[in-house]
């Protein structure tokens, strides 16, 4: 068979950094390139070359029947094209969080279900080497029987935007972990306080040079899971100004040792484990010991995503990162903001309103 031929929605940024990835991989073609903005294109097209261009995705894809199609708009732009795509077979690859709400996530999915085209949402950590080889070191019993899993986030702006953009990988690396999730319970901060449905606002508002995520609240945020295989699970988004990319990811622990994952490229390990449990203080533990991924460490997880996807192709099974695990992602930092407009309520999983729980306090307020 000939290169898989692969169509791209949204040409900015996110958009171009796909394309960087697919222009190395030999298995894929990119055949067509749509956004409103025609200079976004050209700016497209000086990574891919002269390939077609639309501002219409129906029309792109009714013309070029791509084998695939990359949805790397903002957020609220994911639901039109991801549904159009996957109801005329066309697999996807789209940018995460997977939707603006619940209700737009559970359509992509039914799109995918109903036609049998697959549906992944790039939460690139699902195939992170460290967090692979974390789950095979799990199953093998080097940790023990694990009881918590702590999520942190990267910080450098505040966790309204990051948890509805960086909360969902950091909810996906829990889920590798943890499993299905059963309820939720957390809490928000605004300027001190406990935030208020008057602190609620969109996402470029917070931080006009972020990607546009729909609603957010608050500048620091906390969390619990409970998880079906009784694990508990604990976020932490605390919103420091500065940068901290050391934070940035999953700590593992177990009645017998635990492990910390990384999901920065800027450290030189990703993976590291402590050969007992975590009691005491800090300065005792001397003993952390990095853990050697090979060539894996340097793997480009984007690329992996694509791969991966067109195996789940071939061989009819779901991608890594699926639309189904997409939004359990989402769900799980949706699920924060709904326990913390009921007070820190711990609230079952999943949610039956489907809809914005920031919306739907706004609206009822």
């Amino acid at each position: 068979m000939g290169k898989y031929r692969v169509a791209l929605v949204g040409c900015g940024g996110m958009g171009r950094s796909h394309l960087n990835t697919l222009e190395k991989m030999q298995e894929f073609a990119v055949v067509g390139l749509c956004d409103v903005a025609v200079e976004s294109i050209d700016k497209a097209r000086e990574i891919c070359g002269e390939v077609a261009g639309f501002n219409d995705f129906v029309k792109m894809y009714d013309e070029l029947k791509p084998d695939v199609v990359t949805v790397a708009t903002q957020t609220r732009g994911h639901h039109g094209p991801a549904v159009a795509a996957l109801q005329r077979g066309i697999s996807v690859l789209c940018e995460k969080p997977i939707a603006i709400d619940l209700q737009e996530a559970d359509e992509m999915v039914q799109a995918a279900e109903q036609s049998g085209a697959k549906l992944a949402i790039n939460q690139q950590n699902h195939v992170n080497p460290a967090v692979r080889k974390g789950l095979q070191m799990v199953r093998e019993g080097v940790v023990g029987e694990v009881v918590t899993i702590r999520g942190r986030n990267k910080c450098g702006r505040k966790s309204g935007n990051e948890f509805t953009e960086m909360g969902t990988h950091v909810a996906d690396m829990m889920l590798c972990f943890g499993g299905t999730p059963e309820w939720c319970a957390g809490s928000v901060w605004w300027q001190g306080r406990l935030a208020d449905v008057g602190d609620i606002m969109e996402a470029k508002e917070m931080s006009p040079k972020d990607r546009d995520s729909g609603l957010v609240v608050g500048e620091r945020a906390v969390g619990q899971y409970g998880f079906a295989n009784g694990v508990l699970g604990q976020v932490h988004f605390m919103g420091y100004e500065q940068q901290m990319s050391a934070n940035y990811g999953v700590d593992v622990l177990g009645v017998e040792g635990q492990l910390a994952i990384r999901a920065s490229n800027r450290l030189e390990h990703s993976l590291w484990h402590l050969p007992r449990p975590m009691e005491g203080l800090p300065s005792q533990f001397g003993d952390w010991q990095a853990v050697d991924l090979g060539e894996a460490q340097d793997e480009d997880s984007v690329a992996t995503m694509y791969r991966e996807l067109l195996g789940a192709v071939a061989e009819n099974c779901e991608p890594p990162c699926s639309g189904r695990e997409g939004r359990w992602a989402f769900e799980m930092v949706l699920g924060i903001y709904q326990s913390h407009r009921e007070s820190g309520k711990r609230i079952d999983l999943p949610m039956p309103d489907r809809r914005h729980p920031l919306e739907v306090w706004r609206e009822e307020a």
